[in-house]
């Protein structure tokens, strides 16, 4: 054998080990254009990725270009040698500052909004408070973020957005998911989901001077999406036990009506909830718009032209146009799409292959 011959099988032999070193999971395809829209605002696309499988991406859609990237977390933070993590749980965006909360690596990824750059990551191995990660929200310089912590106790911890420290930690209900800032008080929504025989049915109402539990609204079983409207009215629905979204009356801290409706998970945006409620079996899922101002059910889809999402994983109302943004986790392994519609229901866009289901938006303009 030859050099030439010798060089040609080394060079092969070199591309077959590259390639049986690369995972499919870890490939990140070119940035995507779409359609330019002046209207429209740019948003961060969080992809959850498989649990244990440390596929967690984060995606940026540049709307006045046009442009699509995929994985802007390892492209702006070269140095981030693991990536962006395990399992993303949620994404919020605070001041100049973006929050990507890691559910499996117990961590909390804070970034530069607008370059996407790593300023700091958060880990708490001294009151294992990030132990299991799960949603963020903001006020008065302050991010509340609620932590699953064990089986027995749920957690709510406050970090300081300009130290980004730790500053306070208070027990909340077994397994604690999303959560509202409404005046003076904090609202947490438990679910108790790791025990199916004994799930927890309250939302814990905490203080937030004092950063103490001050009372508990029974509502129903295995509670999980919370969102408020521009009323400071609180909307809650379960995990699949009921076909309700229940009202609660944030000035009595009261339970005060429900709406029934199949619902999944909803947004809201304008005194208007779009709600999906999810059919895994034969995939008949809903879209349907409630106005909150009379709690009403508004008929028909807000899908108005007959497009048909696998697996509904997400959902978010652009501020600036209403259009409506629709994650699609098709069948959980591999990478998602993206539905865009317009303020009436009609499909604007379509992008394929974001990253392992994408799920959680965060809508801003990168410069």
């Amino acid at each position: 054998m030859n050099q030439k011959q010798i060089n040609t099988l080394l060079f092969f032999t070199l591309l077959v080990l590259l390639g049986s070193c690369r995972k499919d999971h870890e490939y990140t395809p070119p940035p995507q254009s779409t359609e330019a829209d002046s209207t429209s605002t740019g948003f961060y696309l969080l992809n959850e990725g498989g649990w244990g499988y440390n596929n967690a991406t984060l995606d940026y859609f540049d709307v006045h270009n046009g442009i699509y990237t995929r994985d802007v977390f390892t492209k702006d933070n070269p140095d981030a040698v693991l990536g962006l993590g395990d399992t993303g749980n949620d994404i919020g965006i605070y001041g100049s500052k973006l929050y990507v909360v890691m559910n499996w690596s117990k961590k909390i990824e804070i970034l530069n909004a607008a370059t996407g750059k790593r300023i700091k990551t958060i880990t708490d191995n001294t009151h294992k408070a990030i132990e299991n990660a799960r949603y963020i929200t903001f006020a008065n310089g302050s991010a509340y973020l609620s932590s699953y912590t064990t089986s027995e106790k749920g957690m709510v911890l406050e970090i300081d957005t300009a130290t980004l420290t730790i500053k306070r930690t208070v027990e909340v209900g077994r397994q604690p998911d999303e959560l509202e800032i409404v005046g003076n008080k904090l609202y947490v929504a438990n679910s108790g989901g790791y025990s199916q025989s004994n799930l927890e049915n309250y939302i814990s109402v905490v203080d937030l001077a004092s950063f103490t539990v001050v009372k508990a609204i029974t509502v129903a079983p295995n509670l999980r999406r919370l969102k408020k409207d521009s009323r400071g009215t609180l909307y809650i629905c379960p995990w699949g036990t009921t076909n309700k979204l229940y009202v609660v009356d944030t000035k009595t801290d009261r339970l005060a009506d429900s709406i029934t409706v199949k619902v999944e998970d909803f947004a809201i945006q304008n005194d208007t909830a779009y709600v999906y409620g999810a059919d895994y079996g034969a995939k008949n899922h809903s879209f349907t718009r409630i106005d909150l101002k009379t709690q009403t059910v508004l008929p028909g889809s807000f899908i108005t032209d007959g497009t048909k999402i696998e697996i509904p994983y997400g959902i978010a109302v652009d501020p600036n146009n209403g259009n409506i943004y629709i994650a699609d986790a098709r069948d959980y392994v591999e990478a998602g799409d993206l539905f865009c519609f317009d303020a009436q229901g009609r499909l604007k866009s379509t992008i394929k292959k974001t990253g392992i289901i994408p799920g959680h938006i965060a809508f801003f303009n990168r410069k």
